[in-house]
């Protein structure tokens, strides 16, 4: 966990970033309530609200140094830079490259499909644009600073809010200072500075499930590998299963297996010995196919290194 000072300075500074996300949204409504008629009409709504929202992603740029001083200050460290963060540079960027407003004209328009509702994924795609728009910008200018700071040599993620289930066994890990920081759509963690190794910052995945409720658990982590989690599987083995997802196919039929983790060094590798690992999701499956009581189903977990 962060130092309660640390913790002090980085929660200020998380919340400061979301009321601008909150602005942001507010903004993005008005363009939202006029423009869906057409394409055109969403163009003209966009270009209406851009300076106002490029204004937010420079003031988010501008927190950068501010907090920079005060989390090295909160660890007893010079926070003395050899330059400072230029917020105007930040206007109208997003950490994927391009134009944020661009992108935020042309990606909603992409959805529209004659005779679908395609109402509530344009909005979905305008507010996900929107708040990725700020949040990578608050990340991107710390960094920045941070490369300017001699004394700032590593990062660690921090949770905000109820976080998805692959930052949540990120949330805590210390990355080196120059290390790009892995985000995902609408991500909202935050870059907290340090000026040495904190391995001892880490967040327990298990006790972050444990917080959440049970339709909250379903939501982040998915119903099948919520439940597996909850029957004891390690939430870091369910969670990184679903990045090597592949279908294989046996006595006539297909079935999600995963990859990771196979390796003869892997503890699924050891304990399948060349079989296909099954995704959680792919277990329940096969047991309400076969009827395999709970037993069986614990068994199967193990078997594939859920349960460790």
């Amino acid at each position: 966990m962060l130092p309660s000072s640390v913790a002090e300075v980085a929660g200020t500074y998380s919340r400061l970033v979301d009321e601008l996300v909150v602005e942001a949204m507010a903004v993005l409504d008005q363009a939202l309530s006029r423009g869906r008629s057409s394409p055109e009409a969403w163009r003209d709504a966009v270009q209406a609200i851009g300076d106002r929202l490029l204004a937010l992603q420079v003031t988010a740029a501008s927190y950068a140094d501010p907090y920079l001083n005060d989390v090295l200050d909160a660890q007893d460290t010079d926070p003395v830079a050899d330059a400072v963060v230029q917020p105007a540079a930040f206007a109208d960027t997003t950490d994927g490259g391009g134009s944020w407003l661009q992108g935020l004209v042309f990606a909603p328009n992409s959805v529209r499909e004659p005779g679908v509702e395609w109402a509530s994924r344009f909005a979905f795609v305008a507010r996900s644009i929107t708040a990725t728009g700020i949040t990578d910008v608050a990340r991107g200018s710390v960094q920045a600073g941070m490369q300017a700071r001699p004394a700032t040599r590593w990062y660690v993620r921090m949770l905000t809010g109820k976080s998805c289930a692959r930052c949540a066994i990120l949330a805590g890990r210390q990355y080196r200072s120059s290390v790009a920081f892995k985000r995902h759509r609408r991500c909202d963690c935050r870059v907290v500075p340090a000026a040495e190794s904190v391995r001892d910052w880490t967040v327990d995945p298990d006790e972050y499930f444990r917080s959440l409720t049970t339709e909250e658990q379903d939501e982040r982590f998915g119903k099948a590998n919520a439940e597996a989690i909850r029957l004891g599987a390690d939430v870091a083995q369910v969670v990184n299963a679903e990045s090597g997802v592949y279908v294989a196919s046996a006595h006539g039929r297909e079935y999600l297996a995963t990859t990771t983790g196979t390796t003869r060094r892997g503890l699924a590798g050891q304990r399948l010995d060349g079989a296909a690992r099954l995704l959680p999701d792919e277990i329940f499956l096969q047991a309400e196919r076969l009827g395999w009581d709970r037993e069986e189903i614990l068994a199967q977990l193990r078997r594939n290194a859920y349960l460790i």
